[in-house]
């Protein structure tokens, strides 16, 4: 039915802002930027703020939070 797309939706959505939280958490934690990202990876800081909240996915931006962060998240 209609009702349970717009949850799985919205539980989506809730995954990719905690996603979003622990990845901004561990970058603040090691002193790291969204925009220190942007400019080691020579892409516009948008592309990595959409590649931290999983509105695309970016394979250099998972690549680089596996390496300088230390895990996949």
């Amino acid at each position: 039915s209609m009702k349970t797309h717009k949850i799985k939706n919205r539980n989506k959505s809730k995954r990719n802002i905690k996603r979003a939280a622990l990845i901004k958490f561990y970058l603040a934690q090691r002193g790291f930027t969204q925009a220190q990202i942007a400019k080691d990876l020579n892409i516009s800081r948008a592309a990595v703020h959409r590649a931290v909240y999983s509105l695309t996915t970016v394979s250099r931006v998972d690549e680089w939070l596996e390496k300088n962060i230390g895990r996949a998240v």
